[in-house]
């Protein structure tokens, strides 16, 4: 349907946008990216997208693509640019990442691929979630308004719905505005401290 194609288009923008303003944010200094996250990020992401296009995905795959191109990028800018808080948590949660990527691989189930992959991507959040408690400006925010909108649209546009191919873009929606969430309160929180230290 011809709208299918053109929200796919507008999500697929709205990836390139993402892109843009997170890796602007790099390499201004203000975003500091979590290395581990984004190693989940590229597997899965690229993974995703071909799990995505093979089942009908159409048009609702093309921003998960242009997501799996981006996070390749962002996870090279990691080793120079990326944060320097990384804890034992942080290893553990790479270390079940990579091991639930396992039998996602060997699944001949579909729908059990799916569930994996989203299980598996969810780890990767929470390294990023834990740096961004101790340092809220350490993530860029219109990066993530950007994603929320890029992953609503991916949903709307696909071209079949069934649990394989909306589960994965569902779960970062909510992820995704979940990291809004903590970034906005905490940013709000130390600028009341600022204002009432004054």
């Amino acid at each position: 349907m011809e709208y299918k194609f053109v929200l796919g288009t507008l999500a697929a923008l709205f990836a390139i946008g993402s892109a843009y303003l997170y890796i602007r944010d790099i390499f201004r200094g203000n975003t500091k990216p979590h290395t581990y996250t984004w190693i989940i990020w590229s597997i899965v992401t690229a993974i995703g997208f071909l799990g995505q296009w093979y089942t009908g995905g159409g048009a609702g795959s093309w921003a998960t693509g242009v997501t799996a191109c981006y996070c390749f990028i962002i996870l090279f800018l990691c080793f120079k640019y990326g944060t320097s808080d990384i804890t034992k948590f942080d290893l553990l949660c790479l270390v079940l990442a990579i091991t639930s990527i396992v039998p996602w691989l060997f699944s001949h189930n579909i729908l059990w691929s799916v569930i994996l992959a989203t299980i598996t991507d969810l780890l990767g959040f929470l390294p990023t979630i834990r740096k961004t408690w101790r340092a809220p400006r350490s993530e860029s925010l219109g990066s993530l308004w950007f994603d929320v909108f890029k992953h609503g649209l991916s949903v709307a546009s696909l071209q079949t719905y069934s649990l394989t191919t909306w589960l994965y873009p569902a779960a970062i929606i909510i992820a995704k505005m979940m990291q809004v969430v903590e970034i906005s309160y905490l940013r709000f929180l130390r600028k009341e401290h600022k204002a009432a230290q004054v």
